[in-house]
């Protein structure tokens, strides 16, 4: 049964949310075989074999010449696909103060692109203050024919909740992609979806299309039909009409987007889109604000504009450093006279290592929208229980609004970092070994969703502040897989229990 769950999740590609008595007796067994382990060397698993360096301090004073940098192990990978990512050339002079870290964040912009399983950095010294550096990398797998099995619903918990956990709302298909072609780290994303709903989906991105590699090109377009639509939100719970013989919304999207990139760690990027979505006259009866004024059809062209700087250690699992995130939506460009509306949002997350053990970490985030107007079209008003806009313990819910702000704070003690090795047994370059690092962890959620007109049936969580807390634990593995096991509670007294979170990075 936890295989299903964990197939579900990896599927799509982002954190999904479970929750079942196997999570309990998982964690359970988890916790006994810890408490019973032998204490061992504390080494996190994206730490890199760094060797070489031992006889420059902290405070050492002076500068060393790089002679020469070798790539080992980009078999398929481009060498300008790694050099894009390095601040660091034949012939550059490094200062000695603090070279160890600088070292370490050059070898963290490779491990970010995420084309590698590991990358680990020898360092040779050739002469006095003369040395060399060979950047040795293992490819990952780049080609992912993933069948899908997941379910229709926002998360594990809702539909087990507030679905009764209906096996129909399973969903099947394939989810291809093609990692890396022709070494430029470029990616083909084939997906198709049956079941439940109907989802067909083809994209395609460039890293760059200009000989300065600064300027990135992506492209994807989906068309979607649906039987079975959540219409609107009662008690804060997604209430739908299902109709086993007709299409009850049909939509298409196109999307291109333009990145620019400025040093290693600020992009920007612009997105351009065009959606048409339609719906049955019975949703515009039974909800006439899902498209306003009783409208069957929305037609829009939308445009924005989004900024990144983000210097974490390890992108899909951080502990060190920080990430800004700030975008501005247009949607609606004159063309139609649908929608018209203007979205500004931001996410700044802090990940913060407390002294030099690599046992004890802090994370501190702030999230948020404000929207324009505050009556918008009930499909596009998405506020708490999307994306980073979360507070964990209201699980089981969303709340509506157009202006909304969410804090999290999470402290993290690492327990375990080890590797488990299958040389003798595997072999496979993929599956030498295999990484992992247990962290326990306790947090605190805040978030206010303002929405001066909202339906009273779902005024208990708006307009008022959402607290919820908890503690848990975090298991980091292969490919950077993150299994969350916590236990949450809230304000209210209402939806609060053991969950169990799943990521990958496919």
């Amino acid at each position: 049964m936890l295989d299903f769950f964990i197939q579900a999740s990896v599927n799509r590609n982002h954190i999904k949310i479970y929750r079942s008595s196997i999570v309990l007796f998982v964690l359970k067994a988890i916790v006994s075989v810890f408490l019973f382990c032998n204490p061992i060397t504390v080494q996190a698993q994206n730490d890199l074999l760094l060797t070489g360096l031992n006889e420059y301090k902290a405070d050492t004073i002076g500068y060393v010449t790089i002679n020469e940098i070798h790539l080992i192990g980009n078999k398929k990978t481009k060498k300008q696909i790694i050099y894009r990512e390095l601040d660091i050339r034949e012939g550059s002079l490094v200062p000695k103060k603090n070279i160890e870290n600088y070292i370490t964040s050059e070898r963290n912009k490779v491990f970010n692109t995420q084309l590698f399983e590991s990358v680990d950095v020898l360092v040779t010294q050739v002469a006095d203050d003369v040395i060399n550096i060979d950047f040795i990398m293992v490819e990952r797998w780049y080609t992912w024919p993933v069948p899908l099995l997941e379910l229709a619903d926002r998360s594990f918990n809702e539909w087990w909740n507030n679905r009764n956990h209906d096996l129909s709302r399973i969903q099947y298909g394939l989810d291809f992609k093609q990692r890396n072609m022709r070494g430029r780290n470029e990616t083909l994303d084939l997906l198709v979806k049956l079941g439940f709903s109907r989802q067909f989906t083809v994209g395609y991105s460039f890293p760059y299309i200009d000989k300065k590699q600064k300027t990135s090109l992506s492209f994807k377009g989906t068309f979607l039909e649906e039987t079975t639509v959540a219409y609107k939100t009662e008690e804060n719970k997604f209430v739908e009409v299902e109709n086993d013989t007709e299409v009850l919304r049909r939509s298409w999207n196109g999307v291109i987007n333009f990145g620019k990139r400025y040093g290693f760690y600020d992009h920007h990027n612009f997105s351009f889109q065009f959606t048409n979505d339609q719906v049955a006259d019975t949703v515009a009866m039974l909800n006439p604000d899902f498209f306003l004024d009783g409208r069957t059809e929305l037609k829009y062209f939308s445009l924005s504009y989004t900024y990144t700087r983000d210097k974490r250690d390890i992108t899909s699992y951080p502990l060190d450093g920080y990430y800004l995130k700030f975008s501005l939506e247009k949607i609606g460009l004159g063309v139609f006279d649908d929608i018209n509306s203007v979205n500004v949002a931001w996410t700044v997350n802090k990940f913060l290592p407390l002294g030099n053990t690599k046992r004890f970490f802090y994370f501190g985030g702030f999230a948020g929208k404000i929207g324009f107007p505050e009556l918008v079209p009930y499909n596009n008003m998405r506020a708490i229980g999307y994306g980073s806009l979360m507070v964990r313990g209201y699980d089981n819910y969303v709340i509506e609004g157009q202006n909304v702000g969410v804090l999290k704070n999470e402290m993290k003690w690492r327990a375990l970092s080890t590797k488990l090795k299958f040389d003798s047994i595997i072999k496979s370059k993929h599956v030498k070994q295999v990484p992992i690092d247990v962290l326990f962890k306790v947090y605190l959620d805040a978030g206010y969703s303002y929405f001066p007109q909202v339906d009273p049936s779902n005024a208990e969580f708006t307009n008022t502040p959402l607290i919820g807390y908890g503690f848990g634990l975090d298991l980091v593995t292969f490919y950077s897989s993150v299994l969350k096991f916590e236990y949450s509670f809230n304000r209210h007294g209402k939806g609060g229990g053991f969950y169990f979170y799943y990521s990958m990075d496919l």
